[in-house]
């Protein structure tokens, strides 16, 4: 596979729109957790997040680099999580280990908000998986991101 030299390092989210946003009126900021398995994506979505008044945390799930074992799945605990107010999520759901920490996730943390980022044919086969999530189709742009998030937020 070769990669276009212009590709690299591009940073896409500076040409997202930046809202304002404040905390939960308390003067906390919202913490949201990316479990995002794409290094370069964690970082768009991280930017775009903190210069619109969230504080972000990432985890790049049991299929990012380096692969790691969840442990939500292993021991039923991630402070990650815990920490967390809203998760977005791009885990692939295709994929067996990420459909584990989507399911301890959900059995363990039934409060916490998840904005889940699929593709449309993805949201339909594993729409029982999926069930009470703030949808994200693919292609995501920063406004759709941020308005899930917000939606999110305030529905939990």
């Amino acid at each position: 596979m070769r990669l276009r030299p212009r590709m690299l390092g591009k940073d896409l989210a500076r040409r997202w729109v930046s809202r304002s946003m404040p905390g939960d009126g308390e003067g906390r900021r919202s913490r949201v957790l990316l479990e995002v398995p794409d290094g370069a994506e964690a970082l768009a979505y991280w930017r775009l997040l903190t210069n619109n008044g969230y504080d972000v945390e990432w985890c790049p799930g049991p299929e990012g680099p380096p692969a790691l074992r969840c442990p939500l799945v292993t021991s039923g605990h991630c402070e990650l999580i815990d920490r967390a107010d809203v998760v977005v999520s791009a885990l692939g759901l295709d994929q067996e280990p990420c459909r584990h920490v989507i399911e301890s996730r959900s059995r363990l943390h039934p409060e916490t908000p998840v904005v889940t980022q699929a593709s449309r044919e993805a949201f339909t086969r594993w729409a029982e998986l999926v069930e009470g999530d703030q949808p994200l189709p693919t292609p995501v742009c920063g406004e759709a991101l941020l308005g899930s998030v917000q939606d999110a937020l305030a529905d939990r």
